[in-house]
C-alpha cells in the first residue's frame, strides 16, 4: 500500500511539475518577446520624433530669405542632426547652423557645410 501510495505521489508530482516547469518557460518567451516589442517601439518613435525633427529644420530654413536659395541635405538620428551642402560664405553657413540649432527637438548639429567661394568673372 505504501509502495502505491509513493508512486501515486509521484507520478502526481512529474504530472503537476511538467506544465509548471512549461508555465516559466512561457514567461521567459513572452518575456523576450516583450522586451523586443518594446525596443521596436522605441525605434518606431526614434524614427517619427527624427522625421518630425528634419522636417521642421527643413521647413525654417525654407522659410529663410537668405538661406532657402541654397540646396541642404537635413537628416537627423537620435536628435542629432547633420546639415550637408554648400554655402557662398561662412555668414550664410552659420545662419543655418543658428536656424537648425534653434529648430524644436534639436539635440545636437553636425556642421557638413562647405564654403565655396564665387570665382570672379573673367572680362575680356
Amino acid at each position: 500500500m505504501k509502495k502505491c501510495f509513493i508512486m501515486f505521489a509521484v507520478s502526481l508530482g512529474i504530472i503537476f511539475a511538467g506544465p509548471a516547469l512549461a508555465v516559466n518557460d512561457d514567461e521567459g518567451a513572452f518575456n523576450r518577446a516583450g522586451k523586443s516589442i518594446d525596443s521596436g517601439i522605441k525605434k518606431t518613435k526614434e524614427f517619427f520624433t527624427d522625421s518630425a525633427i528634419t522636417a521642421r529644420v527643413k521647413k525654417r530654413l525654407s522659410r529663410d530669405d537668405y538661406v532657402s536659395v541654397f540646396n541642404f541635405t537635413v537628416t537627423t538620428s537620435k536628435g542629432v542632426v547633420t546639415v550637408k551642402g554648400e554655402a557662398d560664405s561662412e555668414k550664410i553657413a552659420q545662419r543655418v547652423i543658428d536656424i537648425t540649432r534653434a529648430t524644436k527637438g534639436v539635440k545636437n548639429v553636425n556642421n557638413n557645410i562647405m564654403i565655396i567661394s564665387k570665382s570672379p568673372s573673367s572680362s575680356r
